[in-house]
């Protein structure tokens, strides 16, 4: 037990001694040369400069550098000279054990624009380079002609890191856990992964990136920039500026709270745009309509506007029909696809039939004979049963008076009679002649009034009816065929 004891207490000792070393690590420029860095605030800072015309200032955010702005860079250089920096902690600048923040950042971004000699400068900045743009342009009015805040913070509540960023943050095991990452590519992947919709958007130069930096500047920079955003010290800084501002948030932003651009919006009048499907980096993901909304507001040339292309529609069957009946020129690709594929059979020659293997055919059913025609003779039709004997009729009356104990019911009388007429029809007795004129429908008919007297007549006892039948003589019946 007590070997345990000894072994816990040597491991912690370990990685207290290793998270007070690399969290006090600091990296320096090697061989800093007078056209890519300058010296500011105590700090070497690489620089890029580009193009020719009004100044543009790019600023980055927290885990990035300015290699993140080259899709950008590249498009404004053709109107503007671009400047753009690595932070104090990142990229390929120095990483100090202290000087973070948005107030020294702020400092830094006027001691860079003091030094090129920059006035009403445009400055463009992402997260907490936004802030730090945003606190320029308040403490120094003159040094800022207009401001592009991208997916910047107004509350220390709208920042949310994934955890695997959080663990870096973390005291004791955050520096370790830091260090780990820098060695383990595929672990700083996962670091950046919630920075993006889709995970093609990642790049490597933004993996790479997220591990130049050191434990001290990564977590100093973010609880320094919590403090000075809460409570909204930063909003109520910014409302005494009196430059355009135009605020761009992703709708499915993972790190910063998009609703962020709306409280710009309040302090400042700013213009805001929201990137449909757009995560944490609009510059990378939706890079042809960002690009062309920062050109647009800083040109004040709505033209770069129409450049933003429609995001394609998926063509359907439907869509390929209504093509085909406005064109008239053959059936739509679908269908010529499915006509190509699909080949007909090839018709086989019937083979003779062997005398041997032929069975004779079977009786034609009485189904499917053709049906009997009864032809009117003199006006009238011949019963169905003419041709069955007289005598054969009287037996099976007698024979129903005899079994049936409901006689005198005519109306029961009738129904069994319509079922034994029902089944001779059914049996392939003949079939009526159809009137001719029986599908000849006026356009209009005289409403007449049903006849009931023979309705009266069927409920009449069958004695009575059979005394009335032999008063009037014997019914004369057609001569059977």
């Amino acid at each position: 037990m007590g070997t345990i004891l000894i072994v816990i207490l040597l491991l912690v000792v370990i990685l207290l001694v290793a998270s007070v070393v690399l969290g006090r690590s600091t990296q320096e420029v090697q061989s800093a040369r007078d056209t890519e860095y300058l010296e500011l605030e105590g700090s070497w800072i690489r620089y890029r400069v580009s193009g020719g015309g009004p100044p543009v200032v790019l600023v980055h955010g927290w885990l990035s550098s300015g290699r993140i702005w080259e899709p950008l860079a590249e498009r404004l250089a053709q109107r503007f000279t671009v400047y753009a920096l690595d932070l104090s902690g990142f990229g390929e600048s120095d990483k100090p054990i202290s000087g973070y923040g948005i107030r020294y950042g702020s400092r830094l971004l006027y001691a860079f624009c003091a030094h090129f000699g920059l006035t009403r400068a445009a400055v463009v900045g992402h997260d907490i380079g936004g802030a730090m743009a945003m606190k320029l342009a308040a403490d120094h009015q003159d040094m800022v002609g207009r401001i592009v805040l991208v997916a910047t913070p107004a509350d220390e509540g709208q920042v949310d890191l994934p955890t695997l960023l959080w663990l870096t943050t973390l005291p004791i095991i955050g520096p370790i856990f830091y260090a780990l990452g820098r060695a383990v590519t595929p672990l700083r992947r996962l670091w950046m992964r919630p920075f993006v919709l889709d995970s093609e958007d990642l790049s490597e130069e933004v993996v790479d990136d997220a591990g130049r930096s050191t434990p001290a500047a990564v977590k100093t920079t973010l609880e320094v920039m919590r403090r000075e955003v809460a409570r909204g010290r930063l909003l109520r800084q910014a409302g005494i500026v009196k430059v355009p501002v135009l605020a761009i948030a992703g709708e499915d932003d993972q790190i910063v709270d998009p609703q962020a651009a709306d409280d710009w919006v309040r302090a400042v009048s700013a213009e805001v745009v929201f990137l449909d499907g757009c995560g944490h980096l609009p510059m990378l993901e939706r890079t042809s309509e960002f690009n062309a909304r920062v050109l647009a507001f800083l040109t004040g040339d709505a033209r770069y506007l129409d450049t933003i292309a429609a995001p394609p529609r998926e063509t359907t069957e439907d869509d390929e029909a209504v093509a085909y009946e406005e064109t008239f020129e053959g059936p739509p690709p679908s269908v010529r696809a499915r006509q190509k594929n699909h080949q007909e059979p090839e018709a086989l020659e019937p083979e003779p039939p062997n005398p041997e293997s032929v069975s004779p055919e079977p009786d034609e059913p009485d189904s499917l004979k053709p049906p009997n025609i009864v032809r009117k003779q003199h006006g009238r039709y011949s019963p169905r049963d003419a041709d069955r004997d007289p005598r054969d009729e009287d037996a099976e009356d007698r024979d129903d008076a005899s079994s049936d104990p409901l006689e005198g019911n005519g109306a029961d009388r009738g129904v069994r009679d319509h079922g034994r007429r029902g089944a001779g029809e059914d049996a392939g007795g003949p079939l009526s002649e159809l009137p001719g004129h029986l599908f000849e429908w006026p356009e209009w008919k005289e409403p007449r009034s049903w006849d009931r007297s023979r309705e009266t007549e069927q409920q009449r006892p069958r004695e009575e009816r059979d005394d009335d039948a032999r008063s009037e003589g014997p019914e004369e019946k057609p001569p059977r065929p």
